[in-house]
């Protein structure tokens, strides 16, 4: 009992599931997506299986409470990011493809029921004796899947901004001819490997770019982290 309370404390489900743990840009983070995108309780739950003594040490010393702490701390500031990125895409007006969520939701549920051999009237009782129902169940899966749809719409729309001019091409040819010859060691026109520089200029500028602007705007984010 002495170790199941302190997995509690130590995991924060003593506090309301609903509870924001964090705003961004005056929206909450909860709880309960915290906890979810940890997955903390799962993670000590099977560990505890085989090695109890080292789950003990994690839940019952400083340094293991800290330990913890800090794996939370890095999992929030992970939804923090997601979160802005998210608010980035609605304020440009991006929106997935509502049926390509449906679609990609439906395959999940056919998975996750072929994987543990049910029906989906089975899956749906099992759901039931957890507190949830099949609907919330796939509620839950859509908004994963539009979120994360949502999320490629604004990496594609950032990318999009990048440009690669016959100059860049030209100085990165120039640089080094050496680095594109043929099977003869025999050095390739530029005519020849323009587009395979091309492609990779592009790739190292959009990454330089999207790094760059999701740095700017987690600084630029009103974040708030409660105590």
């Amino acid at each position: 009992m002495t170790l199941l309370l302190a997995a509690a404390l130590a995991l924060g489900a003593l506090a309301p599931a609903g509870e924001p743990v964090a705003y961004v840009n005056g929206e909450p983070i909860t709880r309960e997506e915290l906890d979810r995108a940890g997955g903390l309780s799962e993670i000590l739950f099977t560990l505890y299986q085989s090695f109890p003594a080292f789950v003990q040490s994690l839940l019952l010393t400083e340094e293991g409470k800290a330990f913890l702490a800090r794996y939370e701390r890095d999992v929030l500031e992970r939804l923090i990011l997601r979160r802005i990125q998210l608010q980035e895409a609605r304020r440009r007006g991006l929106a997935p493809d509502e049926g390509e969520v449906a679609r990609r939701t439906e395959e999940t549920l056919r998975r996750i029921c072929t994987y543990y051999g049910l029906t989906e009237a089975e899956f749906a009782a099992r759901l039931e004796l957890e507190g949830t129902s099949l609907e919330e169940y796939r509620d839950a899966v859509a908004r994963d899947h539009r979120e994360n749809l949502l999320l490629a719409l604004l990496k594609a729309a950032l990318r999009a901004e990048i440009s690669i001019t016959d100059e860049e091409v030209r100085d990165y040819y120039e640089a080094d001819p050496g680095r594109f010859v043929d099977e003869d060691g025999n050095p390739l026109p530029l005519a020849e490997v323009y587009g395979r520089i091309a492609d990779l200029l592009r790739q190292e500028k959009e990454d330089a770019h999207w790094e760059a602007w999701l740095a700017r705007a987690r600084q630029e984010a009103e974040v708030v982290i409660l105590p």
